[in-house]
């Protein structure tokens, strides 16, 4: 299940952890005042995937990547 975060430092695409995988798309910057200041805020949507099951969630994506290359030549 995605949903939305937000960080003040850029985030990892996909970063590990000691039990899920972040999986994080959408990221875009925005610019806020905050206390008078302009603050970075790095926005994104993330999905906690378990370890052991990101390399089936990566391969797959993988192959949607060179399917969609192949349909584009």
């Amino acid at each position: 299940m995605w949903y939305r975060s937000e960080s003040g430092v850029k985030p990892q695409e996909v970063q590990e952890g000691k039990s899920v995988v972040y999986i994080r798309k959408n990221i875009t910057e925005e610019q806020r005042e905050v206390d008078g200041e302009t603050v970075t805020v790095w926005t994104y949507d993330e999905c906690k995937v378990p370890k052991e099951i990101y390399p089936i969630i990566a391969q797959q994506q993988a192959d949607i990547d060179y399917l969609s290359m192949l349909v584009e030549e």
